[in-house]
């Protein structure tokens, strides 16, 4: 499908609030693999088959196992992966590990916390929280703050197809929260999606203590932070990724046909962690499979809106981005 096409039916879908594109992102890149045979099969297991992990995320982390090699000491990172007991977000912190970096994970509860330990063996800690429950999001920080600085934090965590209090709770408010409490890092990486381009940032909603806030309206305030972040703290690295639409549980919410490459849909944010070329080294970018990506919501790069967003944020939650 071609660039055109493929947006096209981005927009079309965005403006019909359909969500079939749960975790879509640009158009299949050139040298890219469409992946995604279909629903996975039983239950239980290392890596969770069928109930937190595709088929298709299960053979990747084993693949990660048995082919990637460490770096130096020297020049490895700690960091920290938010949502990472399952999908990109295990994927991404699976591949870290490999290479050699402490990496914390994420889980939402102690059972998520004991299968990411066993299907991620060397992790340095998990911290737990419920980033649905914004006061377990506050006491995840004072978790996270008590294991001291970190070079890099991954904001992956994120939710499609549940009621629209918990999209905005854990993909909008806890990703804000999360940031304004914990230690600044280095470098921060923040997952959205190219279904922003039929969000809004629905300011009024956030300061009157409302829940109407889709999916793709989620993706945009995510985004839009990403872009605040950058210009309030420029001593730091932060930029912002769309995985594509990949074959994970999230991918395959309606239905079995994922067409993005899933290896490309967590090897940015690698990319971006590890900063080997020099296109992986700034900061304020927003990317796909490692391409910078200029097809953005006017509310993106407008200052204006990126501070209106910020009060709004402050006004909804009692704090204060520093």
């Amino acid at each position: 499908m071609t660039d055109v096409t493929r947006r096209s039916l981005l927009r079309s879908v965005a403006a019909l609030g359909v969500g079939a594109l749960a975790a879509c992102s640009t158009a299949q890149k050139p040298g890219s693999t469409p992946t995604g045979s279909g629903r996975p099969s039983g239950k239980g297991g290392r890596f969770g088959v069928g109930d937190y992990n595709t088929q298709e995320v299960a053979d990747e982390l084993r693949y990660i196992e048995e082919n990637i090699r460490p770096l130096p000491e020297k020049d490895t990172k700690r960091i920290l992966v938010t949502g990472s007991t399952g999908g990109l977000g295990q994927l991404t912190a699976a591949h870290l590990l490999a290479r050699g970096h402490r990496v914390v994970a994420h889980a939402r509860n102690d059972r998520r916390a004991t299968d990411v330990r066993r299907d991620l063996p060397g992790l340095e800690a998990v911290v737990t929280g419920d980033l649905k429950n914004l006061d377990e999001t506050r006491r995840l920080a004072t978790r996270i703050n008590k294991l001291g600085a970190f070079d890099v934090i991954i904001y992956n965590a994120g939710e499609y197809g549940v009621p629209n209090e918990e999209i905005l709770n854990v993909n909008s408010l806890s990703p804000y929260l999360l940031t304004s409490l914990v230690g600044p890092p280095r470098q921060s990486v923040y997952l959205t999606s190219d279904l922003h381009l039929g969000g809004d940032l629905k300011l009024g909603e956030l300061r009157s203590e409302g829940t109407d806030v889709t999916y793709d309206d989620s993706k945009l305030q995510i985004l839009t932070l990403a872009m605040a972040v950058a210009r309030r703290r420029p001593g730091s690295r932060v930029n912002a990724v769309a995985p594509g639409w990949v074959p994970t549980m999230m991918g395959f919410a309606n239905g079995p046909y994922a067409p993005d490459d899933l290896r490309a849909g967590y090897m940015t944010q690698v990319w971006l962690v590890e900063g080997t070329e020099r296109a992986s080294r700034g900061t304020g970018g927003f990317f796909f499979h490692r391409e910078r990506e200029d097809d953005v919501h006017a509310s993106v790069g407008d200052t204006r809106a990126q501070d209106d967003l910020l009060d709004a944020y402050a006004q909804r939650t009692g704090v204060t981005l520093r």
